[in-house]
């Protein structure tokens, strides 16, 4: 599910220093090879992939995925409308809600919750103009959802615009 994420056309898949400087939660480990495996299917034409980082706790049922891109210039309610597509026509029958949508402008953020039975998640990403993405999508199942859900939404605001070493709305 979370490889939907990197479903959006992406050109190429390779390493790279970028880095999400996201701390998972306590419980939660590094997952290589879900990031690899994310990275790889965001494989295409326009996107190239700048980092992955993946992170689980199986025996909870949460699963985590950030992904750092970089594609054409243009508006950004173009991108968000994108990656929503790209992640319906990968994911037949998932369920989008609690959407919220860029403002037109230089950057923003589009978050929403899915679900596809038995997962259900949170995606949030920030968005430029010029064509960059930082996205985490992370998501649960049945076994322990709110445990979960509390370290989504902790990761979930730790996503920071491209070039940004500072949260949105946070002053330095």
């Amino acid at each position: 599910m979370l490889i939907a994420l990197a479903s959006c056309a992406a050109s190429e898949a390779a390493p790279s220093p970028a880095a999400s400087n996201i701390t998972p939660p306590k419980a939660w480990t590094a997952d290589p090879a879900l990031a690899k495996t994310a990275a790889a299917a965001a494989t295409g034409d326009r996107i190239s992939v700048l980092g992955s980082e993946a992170w689980t706790d199986g025996s909870r049922g949460c699963y985590a995925i950030w992904l750092d891109l970089s594609g054409g210039a243009g508006p950004i309610d173009d991108a968000a409308d994108g990656l929503i597509a790209a992640l319906t026509k990968e994911l037949t029958g998932v369920k989008i809600h609690d959407r919220q949508m860029p403002v037109v402008g230089e950057t923003g953020t589009l978050a929403f919750a899915f679900e596809k039975a038995p997962y259900h998640g949170k995606l949030r990403a920030e968005l430029t103009k010029t064509g960059e993405i930082r996205a985490l999508a992370c998501m649960w199942n049945q076994r322990e959802p709110k445990t979960c859900e509390a370290g989504c939404t902790t990761m979930l605001g730790a996503v920071t615009l491209p070039g940004a070493d500072t949260l949105p709305g946070e002053v330095k």
